[in-house]
């Protein structure tokens, strides 16, 4: 999501009007630990693997479109859920 994306959603969701500055900040203080998660180990199996498909509307070259968002929950064998995208 944008900058703008993100402060108008929050605006609409919650009520909230938070500058783009900020949102800026905060996103670039995490990124990095999103870059980590996103390229963490995964175990060899799960004891239970759940997938699914959310469709979500977009806006792509100015048209609207549909997209899948693929998503994975694997529960190993200690009962901890992990999720992959």
């Amino acid at each position: 999501m944008s900058d703008r994306n993100i402060q108008k959603h929050l605006e609409k969701v919650y009520n909230v009007e938070v500058s783009l500055d900020l949102i800026s900040r905060v996103t670039n203080d995490v990124l990095e630990e999103v870059r980590e998660w996103q390229n963490r180990s995964l175990e060899k199996s799960y004891a239970i693997m759940y997938l699914d498909t959310l469709r979500i509307k977009s806006r792509e070259d100015g048209e609207s479109c549909n997209k899948s968002v693929y998503v994975a929950l694997g529960v190993n064998f200690e009962g901890q859920k992990e999720v992959a995208d």
